[in-house]
C-alpha cells in the first residue's frame, strides 16, 4: 500500500500566478440577488439535472458569483488569503472556474468580478464540449471546468495535493448549491478536463480537477 504524505505549512514562499491568454475582459454587471429561500430548502431541493437547456449569459454569472466571489480579504496577506462560500484550505482559494458557453470560453475571474474571454483553439473548445454531451446527451446548457494554479498552495504548504483535490470538491458542492439556489439545474461530470489544461499555453502549474455541467432544466 501506498500512502500519501500529509500537507505541512510552510512560511510563505514567492510564488508567480499563472498568466492566462486573455483576449478580452467583461465586467459581471448588475448584482441581482436570487429570491429569497431558506437553505434548508436549497439543501433538500438540491438534484443533478441530466437534462437541460440553456440558460442566459446573465443567470450563469448570478451563479458563479454567488458561489465564487470573495466575501473578505486579509489585509496585507502576500497570498491574497481570503473567505468565500466554499472551503479551501489556508483560504487560498487556488482554482478557477473555465465556462464553455456558446462559442466562448470564460475564465471566471472572482477577484475582480470579471469574465475574462480566453485565446481557446475552436477545435479544442468543440471537442471538450463534445466529450461533455457525449457524457450528458440531453444537457444542452453551458459546461465548466474545474483548473487549480498550484503556484500558491505549493508556496503555503508542503505536500499540498491533497489539499487542492479537497477544495475541487468544496467547490463543486458550492457551485452546485449555487445553481439551486438561483433556480438553474447543474450536474457534476466524472470527467477532469485534463484536455483543456493540455490547449493553453505554458501549463506546467495548472491542474484540471473537474467538470460539471449547467442550464435550465427540463
Amino acid at each position: 500500500m501506498t500512502h500519501t504524505e500529509d500537507p505541512h505549512p510552510l512560511e510563505d514562499g514567492p510564488f508567480q500566478d499563472y498568466r492566462w491568454p486573455v483576449l478580452r475582459a467583461v465586467p459581471f454587471g448588475q448584482h441581482r440577488a436570487p429570491a429569497e429561500r431558506s437553505f434548508l430548502d436549497v439543501f433538500e431541493s438540491r438534484r443533478s439535472a441530466r437534462a437541460m437547456t440553456s440558460a442566459s449569459l446573465e443567470a450563469l454569472v448570478a451563479v458563479l458569483r454567488l458561489a465564487l466571489v470573495p466575501r473578505f480579504w486579509k489585509d496585507g496577506d502576500p497570498l491574497r488569503r481570503s473567505r468565500r462560500p466554499a472551503l479551501s484550505a489556508g483560504a487560498l482559494h487556488p482554482i478557477s472556474v473555465l465556462l464553455f458557453a456558446g462559442v466562448a470560453v470564460y475564465r471566471v475571474n472572482a477577484e475582480e468580478s470579471l469574465l475574462e474571454e480566453l485565446h481557446v483553439p475552436p477545435e479544442l473548445r468543440a471537442n471538450w464540449v463534445s466529450k461533455c454531451k457525449q457524457l450528458l446527451p440531453a444537457a444542452d446548457g453551458a459546461f465548466i471546468v474545474l483548473i487549480a494554479d498550484r503556484a500558491r498552495p505549493n508556496a503555503a504548504y508542503e505536500y499540498s495535493a491533497s489539499l487542492v483535490w479537497r477544495d475541487a470538491g468544496a467547490l463543486l458542492q458550492t457551485l452546485a448549491l449555487a445553481a439551486e439556489s438561483c433556480g438553474l439545474g447543474f450536474c457534476p461530470l466524472g470527467i477532469l478536463g485534463s484536455e483543456v489544461v493540455d490547449g493553453l499555453p505554458g501549463t506546467n502549474q495548472l491542474l484540471a480537477v473537474g467538470a460539471a455541467a449547467i442550464g435550465l432544466s427540463t
